[in-house]
């Protein structure tokens, strides 16, 4: 026989909830973590089966849908996989009114239920302004039914028999809301909007408004800021109200109206604050009354107090955002829009009856429920004097059951999920010896190691919140000495150490030190940071300090840690070695630094230092050098390597001629090494250190063509006057007149030994188209040698200057024949010329003669087209013209060669021809005579 219990079949017709009851009890089950099942069957009014339902299954005590929605296929469904405790089913269908029912599950069980639905078989006539959204909340039924009013102003909505709700209607001119009592026809009359307005004192103010209308439930929030002006629907019946809301909780009183073409709410939006806006209150305590050992059974006690803003709705009957008291009006009571000691009392035991028996929205162990029989007590409501703003309240105690899973692990979860309840705290107490471990939140966590609370109201998210448990552990003892680089500790300075006791969870440990000498105790402090005096607690030096830390956690476990510490009285020492570079064909020169307050290096040079350190505590010597050789001159090391050279206060560029001229003194610069031991002490040694002049004169060498700086524009020429001038030169060290100079043109030499009055303005002798080479040397008192090359370049003349160089001929020539003559001629000047070339009136067409360079002068092969070789030595005339100055000139050039004449080519042929017939007639002249005979 299928089970009844709990069954809420909401029958349109009745507006009374009747709360449920149980038909098995509670005290005889035997709570587990297995999940429980839902069978439920769908039938219609008259008890038969109805297929194409929707169900969804809502946790009573959360609100999260826990099972669907989910369409039947046919009118029976089965859920499984559910935890134990009070859900609510909401059942819905296209042509039903939905239905409901509560049930509370059992844990290894299957609850069945029957959820009977009412037709919709009435009709509803609805008349009114064409094209307004009719929508209609029907008494009992969780769904709205909704239409439009087509071009005449009509429609339908089908509706139970017998039925009742309110009928809400908007279009562009305005809103109503109207009751219906069940009739078939109904008018609905445009009248407008009721419009609400109003100023806050100051227009900066901002606010949240709720807008209720009772007793049809229609409500709304409205942001509002500096102004409000919002219309709402119009209606004859109940009554309005309008509240100040934060953080969705009516505060204060609030205006209540009539219809109304207008209310101005001023006097709200200024009296905003007036009333405290009602808070969470209470505690909630669970006590574990034994260790949950792996895999075994554990028990502990729960004890609660809850006190829950009546604006937060109970998720275990519909309309949640209503708010508890419109829900217990709506569904327990007779939605007149007050609630009587009836209607409390109706949902007082349904609450009670249905209280959870899984704590999956509370809190779980090792991922699974913990279970039990919950006990409430002094159930409560208080509320304002109309309906809104106040709380409800009541206490729990339960004797609660777990298993602690088998892994390494006992972990508690906490589930976040928006609740009303997570508002109120929760405090565990772990069993005697146990503390907790690890939680991801533990800055969210309160309290200490074997007693932690958890507000999940402060989560920014959803999620779950996770603390580790476990049997005590002794703390990590751990502690370090304070800014001291090893374990040398100074004499007569502060000594400080300090504890790291580290202990998983939340623990608050504590830390004592005690200093042995020798194995007497010295001195004890039960401070985290410990410092003291060494010769003031009785050492000295070289005497080894003993100090042990001993960390202790709040179940009086502990554990120890130790640091022997040398007691260093004396500076350390160094020996010093220091080598210069000078480079070149210079040897290094190796200084004594020991015992002496100065020595020199030449400018220049690459010093090299190395501090060979010693202390007598055995431990590294920090050495550090400093020196004003430059701003921030400072080395972190045994020693350095540096180049040196003279400071600002010299002789430079920067200067006028004058300034740079001057004699200077040498730099001086200050030099330091610290040595720092491992305890502190510090030994200071400072040296002057003098940089000798390594630094050979800056020669600046400008030459002048003709009283102008040689360039591109004013190129050197062979008879140009060329100037040298020095006068930009200096030393850095040295007046310049205490300078010595050489000059050098292509290694002839111009000027040796030179003072600098000679050599300052110097002429160079005239010089060959070229490229010559030019040294200067120049030599200051400290025999420093700066040698400069420069190339000075003379260049061609101009204009032109054309000559000849040769004739050459293609072949032999002959008298009277054709040929080609090359004429080779040389260009020593920088400007192109035009060059024709002539052999006995046979001349060649106009050639270009190239540029002389001041490398080599321009040399051209004139080819020259001969048609009639003549008889003697053949040679050539030139003429030439300069394209820039339009000068030229002509020349002839001779040769030695001579055309020969044409027969001159067969005269070896001719004379063979006769001398071969010559022997012939001879030969036939000698011949002996012949008898007469024929043989």
């Amino acid at each position: 026989m299928r089970r009844i219990a709990l069954l809420l079949v909401f029958i349109l017709s009745v507006t009374i909830f009747t709360y449920p009851t149980t038909l098995e009890s509670q005290e005889n089950r035997i709570w587990s973590t297995s999940s429980a099942s839902l069978d439920i069957i769908v039938l219609d009014n008259n008890g038969l089966p109805l297929s194409g339902a929707v169900v969804t299954v809502t946790d009573a005590w959360t609100g999260l849908t826990v099972a669907g929605p989910e369409t039947l296929p046919s009118s029976r469904l089965v859920f499984d996989n559910l935890s134990a405790g009070p859900v609510r089913i909401t059942v819905t269908h296209s042509n039903y009114a939905s239905g409901m029912g509560f049930v509370n599950l059992f844990a290894d069980d299957v609850f069945e239920t029957d959820i009977a639905l009412t037709p919709l078989d009435g009709t509803l006539n609805i008349s009114g302004t064409a094209g307004s959204d009719i929508t209609l909340t029907l008494n009992g039924h969780t769904e709205e039914l909704q239409t439009t009013l087509n071009a005449s102003g009509n429609s339908t909505l089908a509706v139970p028999n017998g039925g009742s709700g309110w009928i809400s209607a908007t279009n562009d001119n305005g809103a109503s809301l109207i009751s219906w009592s069940g009739e078939e026809s109904i008018a609905i009359t445009d009248n407008g909007t009721m419009r609400i307005f109003g100023w806050p004192e100051n227009a900066s103010d901002t606010g949240i408004l709720r807008i209720e209308h009772h007793p049809s439930g229609y409500w709304e929030l409205v942001d509002w800021s500096s102004v409000v002006d919002e219309n709402i629907p119009r209606t004859t019946e109940g009554e309005w109200k309008i509240y100040n809301s934060e953080g969705g909780i009516r505060i204060g009183q609030p205006i209540t109206s009539n219809d109304s073409a207008q209310l101005n709410i001023t006097s709200l939006l200024t009296n905003q604050d007036e009333a405290p806006s009602p808070k969470w209150d209470g505690h909630a305590y669970l006590n574990m009354t034994s260790a949950p050992e792996k895999g075994e059974t554990f028990n502990l006690t729960w004890e609660a107090s809850f006190t829950i803003p009546t604006d937060f709705g109970s998720s275990q009957i519909p309309d949640q955002s209503l708010g508890l008291i419109g829900q217990i009006d709506r569904w327990f009571g007779n939605r007149d829009g007050n609630l009587g000691f009836g209607e409390q009392a109706g949902f007082s035991m349904f609450h009670e009856e249905n209280m959870w028996v899984e704590s999956n929205h509370l809190f779980l162990f090792d991922e699974q429920p913990l279970n039990g029989l919950v006990n409430r007590s002094d159930f409560s409501i208080t509320q304002n004097e109309s309906i809104g703003a106040g709380y409800y309240s009541w206490n729990e105690t339960a004797a609660l059951q777990g298993e602690a899973a088998f892994g390494s692990s006992r972990i508690f979860w906490f589930p976040v999920r928006g609740d009303a309840l997570e508002s109120i705290p929760i405090t565990v107490n772990l069993p005697s010896g146990w503390e907790v471990r690890y939680s991801p939140q533990i800055d969210l966590l309160t309290g200490n190691q074997s007693t932690f609370t958890v507000n999940r109201s402060l989560s920014p998210t959803v999620g779950m919140w996770t603390v580790t448990v476990g049997p005590n552990q002794a703390p990590i003892a751990d502690g370090h000495l304070e800014e001291r680089p090893g374990l040398a500790i100074p004499l007569s300075g502060n000594v400080t150490l300090t504890s790291e006791c580290s202990d998983s969870g939340m623990s608050e440990l504590s830390s004592h030190w005690e200093l042995r000498k020798g194995g007497e105790s010295q001195v004890e402090s039960n401070n985290e940071s410990f410092t003291f005096i060494p010769e003031s607690v009785n050492y000295s030096h070289s005497n080894v300090v003993n100090a042990t830390l001993t960390c202790s956690d709040w179940d009086g476990a502990s554990s120890n840690w130790w640091i022997d510490l040398y007691v260093d009285g004396e500076v350390p020492q160094a020996n010093i070695n220091a080598t210069e570079e000078a480079g070149g064909q210079i040897p290094p020169y190796f200084h004594y630094l020991g015992e002496v307050g100065e020595f020199e290096v030449r400018a220049g040079s690459l010093l090299t230092v190395i501090a060979e350190t010693e202390d007598d505590s055995g431990a590294g010597v920090n050495v550090i050098w400093r020196s004003n050789k430059s701003e921030g001159w400072e080395q972190h090391d045994i020693g350095f390597a540096d180049q040196f050279n003279q400071g600002n206060d010299v002789n430079w560029m920067h200067m006028s001629v004058e300034e740079r001229h001057l004699q200077r003194e040498l730099t001086v610069y200050s030099l330091e090494m610290e040595l720092i031991d491992g305890a502190g002490n510090s030994n200071v040694t400072s040296w002057n250190v003098t940089m000798l002049d390594g630094t050979p004169p800056t020669i600046t060498a400008e030459v002048m063509v003709d009283g102008n700086p040689i360039g591109p524009l004013n190129p050197a020429m062979g008879e140009s006057e060329i100037i040298l001038n020095l006068t930009r030169s200096f030393d850095d060290i040295d007046a310049i007149e205490n300078t010595v100079w050489a000059i050098f043109l292509d290694n002839i030499p111009l000027l040796t030994n030179g003072t600098w009055d000679e050599a300052r303005i110097f002429q160079l002798p005239q010089m060959n188209v070229g490229t010559h080479e030019l040294k200067l040397y120049a030599m200051d008192g400290s025999g420093n040698i700066r040698e400069v090359i420069s190339n000075p370049v003379v260049e061609p003349q101009v204009p032109a200057s054309i000559s000849g160089v040769e004739i050459n001929v293609n072949g032999t020539p002959f008298i009277g024949e054709s040929g080609i003559i090359s004429v080779t001629i040389v260009n020593i000047g920088s400007t192109n010329a035009k060059v024709t070339a002539c052999y006995h009136e046979q001349c060649g067409r106009e050639w270009d003669s190239g540029e002389a360079t001041a490398d080599r002068p321009a040399t051209v092969i004139l080819p020259l087209d001969v048609s009639d070789f003549k008889r003697g030595e053949i040679s050539v005339e030139v003429t030439w013209t300069d394209q820039v100055t339009g000068e030229g000139g002509t020349f002839t050039i001779e040769s030695d060669i001579s055309p020969k004449s044409p027969w001159t080519e067969k005269a070896d042929e001719i004379i063979a021809v006769i001398l071969l017939s010559l022997f012939g007639f001879l030969m036939y002249r000698n011949r002996p005579e012949r008898d007469n005979t024929p043989f």
